[in-house]
């Protein structure tokens, strides 16, 4: 049963929170805790309690990480420190439970966390990274030793197939530079293969009719996500399986089609700041996706969701 640590920017856009139900959703997953990252990480924080709550798992400890990013020079549209210190609150945060009917924050800092849950294991904690990588990154930096037990990390991170900055690239490209560079095996679940798979309306269709405590609090997350995220239509209304993907190809490695190599973060272009490059390599320590079953994947979600 694979052990994992996942770190979030939940709160904004919904595939975070449906990435999180598939882990509680999935028996062959052993969640450890979660970690959020970006900006308001509290109210991030609260978010993931109240899916865990509802999902009868409140015992698996939530730390708040950072709310700021390492690089100093980023490409998106705000400040993640001024977001952090002003408590600026994620688009889904109207789910979110009181504090007082939820269990408690973890204590340590989420960088912490990350540091005793590795160092306390038996190298045998996969982390999983669907936002920015500054979590993970402060906590090599702060503590090397870990990059040595952690057998494998898995994010939904990257692009190589366009000349973009994907998003959990853009907001830390230091920190994703740091985790590509640690030499740390990884499986990067980019845009390549995650924009070919949007959810089905059927899917999202039975997600709300269904009874279960978890399936009704991905359904509120989502109608927060629509009523407040201008992303929500603008494309037929559907959310896309970003982060869920990463999670599925945990749980069945072949939903996706990989290649080995090596993924690094352009640091100093003018124009091409945060674009990542693969360099194909046999005896590389990173795989990438670039193709997908897109059926398998949404059969794979919505079946174990909705029998939780």
């Amino acid at each position: 049963m694979p052990k994992v640590i996942f770190d979030t920017d939940i709160g904004d856009d919904i595939d975070d929170a449906l990435a999180l139900g598939l882990i509680l959703a999935s028996p062959e997953l052993e969640l450890l805790g979660v970690t959020t990252v970006f900006k308001n990480v509290v109210a991030r924080a609260a978010q993931a309690r109240t899916i865990l709550r509802a999902a009868g798992r409140p015992e698996v400890p939530v730390a708040a990480g950072c709310g700021a990013v390492m690089s100093p020079r980023v490409t998106y549209a705000g400040d993640a420190r001024r977001a952090y210190l002003e408590g600026e609150l994620p688009n889904q945060h109207a789910i979110s439970l009181p504090e007082a009917e939820l269990p408690p924050l973890e204590p340590r800092h989420g960088v912490d966390f990350l540091i005793d849950s590795v160092m306390a294991g038996a190298g045998d904690i996969t982390i999983v990274t669907v936002g920015a990588m500054t979590n993970l990154a402060m906590a090599m930096v702060k503590e090397p030793r870990i990059i040595s037990r952690i057998p494998r990390i898995v994010s939904m991170a990257a692009a190589f197939d366009r000349q973009v900055s994907e998003w959990n690239i853009c907001c830390d490209p230091v920190a994703a530079a740091i985790v590509l560079g640690s030499g740390v095996p990884m499986r990067i679940v980019g845009l390549d293969v995650t924009m070919k798979v949007q959810f089905r309306r059927a899917d999202i269709e039975a997600l709300k009719a269904s009874p279960r405590p978890l399936a009704k609090v991905l359904a509120q997350s989502i109608a927060a996500w629509e009523a407040r995220s201008g992303w929500a239509h603008t494309v037929r209304g559907l959310p896309i399986m970003h982060d869920p993907l990463a999670v599925a190809t945990i749980i069945d490695p072949s939903l996706v089609q990989w290649r080995r190599g090596t993924a690094t973060v352009e640091l100093q272009g003018a124009q091409t700041y945060g674009y990542t490059l693969f360099q194909q390599d046999d005896e590389g320590p990173h795989e990438h996706a670039y193709e997908v079953n897109a059926d398998a994947a949404l059969d794979l979600w919505i079946s174990r969701v909705l029998a939780y």
